[in-house]
């Protein structure tokens, strides 16, 4: 059945799914059906006969992107199994799997996360006789990764030993066969400047390319975007500066001006009404935003109801605010006999996340905290990946390192330091030094040692061989790697007092090997290298959102969601505008108040903002100041409790400005 895009769509909806050619420049506010739209236009075009393999949409989660697949082939009625709905670094992986040979490694890299890159970092202080402890390897870290991706330079007053370290670090990464998570975006376009046929290939396929939430996009990823589309001049690119809030991660909103200055003759079209939020909800949020002076106009509106006035709560403190949250969420859960999935709360930053998990967990109120240690972050579900990453690489050391003595095995750092040795001089893996000291027969290393070096070795290459081309599905020969290794006697061993730990520690593994199988009967044609790039990319690329339980995160990780009642707590100086933005860089205030704006269009029917009187920091308890934002919200839009009475609009400000003035002062 053909699709009515009129029928289904507003009028500027409408205009957006139905350009087709040439660029498009689509600003589309909080709640404005963006999704809606991408997915309408892209099914327009296979309808118009645009082949499925042409289309590229680029987006920032393996949620968004699955999400997208699954409307377009709801709508569709097809298979699609040619459409690629990725995000950014999926579709970096797929191009490196295809052409990282032209770059001098092997298609069957292992992509290093954040862990894994720090341990390298650490591995190359050591090597090059550094001292571990004089350097900040996180710092490091930071900027290996800014100076990647562009954010940074070294400059010419940089140190010779820094700019040495990171040289050091880009040759460790080759040898072990290795990219880290910025490559996925660097190195494609490293291969387009190097490999010109490369970049023509993928321009002669992805004539039609679309990129959501453009405002998040870093200038490696426009590059990308930029190039692929230089020839057929068919890029959409739909985003709200308004929700431009990852500056601190490489965002840069000023794409969208860059885009304007590469695509002259694109098309620009406004998405700003409003299907998610009442109108005084709206009314708050455009009151907020229009104090950013560089920005797109616009305007959101809805055609629903007003709703009633946003509710401003002053707890006495911290412990206050989240028990009068807590008791709030419980007290309307029963009464209404609404789902706890109908609430979130929101914060600034993590600090402020202990407090309110620990009062809802005392009412027994089931919550999903977002900023917790991920499942993959577990120490032993590192290892056992670690396993699979050697078994798959032999020439990842990083992770050879890491399993060589887990469990132990007896293998000391003398005999460490030996295998370096080995595997210097004849230029060899870890792996492939283990092996050759395995059969070594000279006096100068204890048989016992030799025994151990050769079982281990040995125990990687047999499951090597059956993981690759053994009769047993993958998630099988993985569960017998962990009882061939014994590892839960040495979970026992670690943990010799708690065996509730050891088992919890078990059962998230035998979780990990359920995920191996499931992962084969959705891909029965990959291997395990795509299985532990998807793993990577998991970690990075945002989680399945819990259900059932109230939402309890920071306003970063809240982005693109949305609840019928949205808490804001900490709506303080300091939190909301951060310290940072007030004290080091004012230009970043604007930021701040983007981040604002999103906390406040995350709730469709009802918003409680919480600002304290106090707060504890650094465990003294201190005054707060409501933030300077809470001002430029009209006093009309604001329902202020106070336990002696109820307040007028203008009382509500009156209060607020001699609360901010009276707290200043105590504070000086």
């Amino acid at each position: 059945m053909a699709l009515d895009l009129k029928r289904e769509l507003n009028s500027e909806q409408y205009r957006a799914a139905s350009t087709l050619d040439g660029p498009l420049l689509v600003i589309a506010g909080a709640g404005s059906g963006k999704t809606r739209m991408l997915t309408y236009r892209i099914a327009h075009m296979l309808e118009r006969g645009i082949d499925e393999r042409s289309i590229l949409a680029l987006t920032f989660t393996n949620k968004a992107a699955k999400e997208m697949g699954e409307r377009i082939r709801a709508l569709t009625g097809k298979r699609l199994e040619h459409l690629t709905t990725s995000t950014f670094h999926s579709f970096g992986m797929g191009v490196l799997k295809q052409y990282i040979q032209h770059l001098g490694f092997r298609n069957n890299f292992t992509i290093y996360d954040t862990n894994d890159r720090m341990a390298l970092i650490k591995e190359v202080i050591t090597n090059l006789d550094y001292v571990v402890e004089s350097f900040d390897l996180y710092e490091l870290s930071s900027l290996f990764s800014d100076v990647k991706t562009g954010r940074k330079s070294f400059g010419p007053n940089a140190s010779q030993k820094i700019k040495g370290l990171y040289e050091e670090y880009e040759q460790h990464l080759k040898a072990y066969n290795a990219v880290d998570f910025d490559d996925l975006i660097t190195k494609p376009m490293d291969l387009f400047n190097a490999h010109p046929h490369v970049l023509e290939k993928l321009r002669s396929r992805f004539t039609h390319i679309l990129v959501d939430e453009f405002q998040d996009t870093s200038l490696a990823q426009y590059r990308i975007v930029e190039a692929l589309a230089q020839k057929s001049r068919n890029l959409c690119v739909v985003g709200d500066d308004d929700q431009s809030i990852y500056s601190w991660r490489g965002a840069n909103y000023q794409n969208l001006v860059m885009f304007e200055h590469d695509f002259p003759e694109r098309e620009e079209i406004k998405l700003e009404r409003n299907y998610r939020s009442t109108g005084t909800i709206l009314e708050a949020a455009n009151s907020l935003i229009i104090n950013n002076k560089q920005r797109k106009e616009k305007k959101l509106w809805t055609e629903g109801e007003q709703g009633s006035s946003i509710r401003l709560i002053h707890p006495a403190n911290d412990e206050d605010e989240a028990s009068t949250i807590a008791d709030e969420i419980m007290l309307s859960h029963k009464k209404e006999d609404r789902p706890f999935t109908d609430y979130a709360i929101l914060v600034r930053t993590n600090s402020l996340l202990d407090t309110l998990e620990t009062k809802l967990t005392e009412r027994s109120v089931p919550t999903s905290v977002t900023g917790g240690t991920s499942f993959f972050d577990r120490k032993e579900i590192r290892d056992i990946v670690s396993y699979l990453k050697v078994i798959a690489n032999e020439n990842d050391d990083i992770n050879f390192l890491r399993i060589i003595n887990t469990p132990r095995r007896g293998i000391g750092r003398t005999t460490l330091e030996r295998i370096r040795r080995v595997a210097d001089s004849h230029n060899c893996s870890l792996f492939t030094a283990t092996e050759i000291m395995g059969r070594a027969t000279d006096s100068l290393l204890r048989e016992g040692i030799r025994l151990s070096l050769a079982r281990f070795s040995s125990l990687l290459a047999d499951y090597h061989h059956d993981l690759f081309f053994g009769p047993r599905p993958k998630h099988m020969t993985l569960r017998s790697l962990v009882e061939h290794i014994d590892y839960k006697a040495h979970l026992e061993a670690e943990h010799p007092d708690n065996e509730a730990l050891v088992g919890f520690k078990m059962k998230g593994i035998s979780l990990f090997c359920d995920m191996l199988a499931r992962f084969e009967r959705e891909n029965p044609t990959s291997s395990i290298f795509d299985f532990i790039n998807r793993l990577s990319l998991a970690g990075k690329e945002g989680d399945e959102e819990e259900s059932g339980k109230v939402a309890l995160m920071t306003i970063h990780a809240a982005k693109g969601l949305e609840w019928d009642t949205v808490y804001v707590a900490g709506v303080e100086d300091r939190y909301i505008p951060h310290a940072r933005a007030i004290e080091e860089d004012p230009a970043n205030i604007d930021e701040e108040r983007r981040l604002f704006y999103v906390a406040i269009t995350r709730a469709r029917r009802a918003l409680v903002l919480s600002s304290c009187e106090s707060r504890r920091r650094n465990h003294i308890e201190t005054p707060s100041i409501p933030s300077r934002f809470l001002e430029e919200i009209p006093k009309t839009l604001f329902d202020e409790e106070d336990p002696a009475k109820k307040l007028s609009g203008d009382e509500v400000v009156d209060k607020l400005r001699l609360l901010r003035e009276r707290l200043a002062q105590r504070s000086i």
